[in-house]
C-alpha cells in the first residue's frame, strides 16, 4: 500500500525523497527497522473502511471535484 500511495504523490507532481521507498526507513526522527515480519492482515484492515464509509468518501471527493 505504501508504494501506490508514493507511485500516487509521484503521478500528482509531489517529490517526496527516494528514501521512503526503503521498506525499512522510518524517517529522520527514528531508527531504520533491522528487519520486518509479515503479518497476516485482516480482511477489512479496518473494519471501520464499510460500505457506508465508502459512499461517505466517495462523496467527499465529489464535493471536491473530483469523480471516480
Amino acid at each position: 500500500y505504501h508504494t501506490l500511495v508514493m507511485d500516487e504523490m509521484i503521478f500528482r507532481g509531489y517529490t517526496p525523497s527516494i528514501q521512503w521507498r526503503d521498506p525499512f526507513y522510518r524517517g529522520t526522527n527514528c531508527l531504520a527497522y533491522k528487519q520486518l515480519k509479515e503479518e497476516k492482515l485482516e480482511v477489512p484492515i479496518y473494519p471501520e473502511h464499510n460500505n457506508a464509509y465508502l459512499s461517505e468518501c466517495i462523496l467527499n471527493l465529489n464535493q471536491k471535484g473530483i469523480f471516480i
